[in-house]
């Protein structure tokens, strides 16, 4: 996604896959801009192939990464709801949390 300035490759394990099954997922987050309204700023995020970019916002550019933040973390915790299992490798060896 252009602009970005943080991105990390998450395999995922749905309940009853196995490894050669994982699919393989993309969360990026874009810098903070300014709002084309002018009364805040705006990031974009995203998780490939799962959820296109989308913008969310805040009052200034820490608040609109927070969101961000925010926004990757309830599309991954509703994944861990379904039952899938999130790595940072295909092969299983090292899981994925959001910290």
């Amino acid at each position: 996604m252009k602009g970005a300035i943080a991105s990390v490759e998450i395999f995922v394990a749905e309940a009853g896959t196995t490894e050669g099954q994982r699919r393989r997922l993309t969360l990026t987050v874009t810098a903070p801009d300014r709002a084309d309204d002018g009364g805040g700023w705006m990031c974009r995020v995203a998780l490939a192939d799962l959820h296109r970019p989308t913008a969310v916002t805040g009052l200034d550019s820490v608040s609109a990464l927070g969101a961000a933040i925010a926004q990757a973390r309830a599309w991954l915790d509703a994944l861990d709801a379904q039952g899938a299992t999130l790595f940072r490798d295909r092969k299983g060896e090292s899981r994925f949390q959001l910290e």
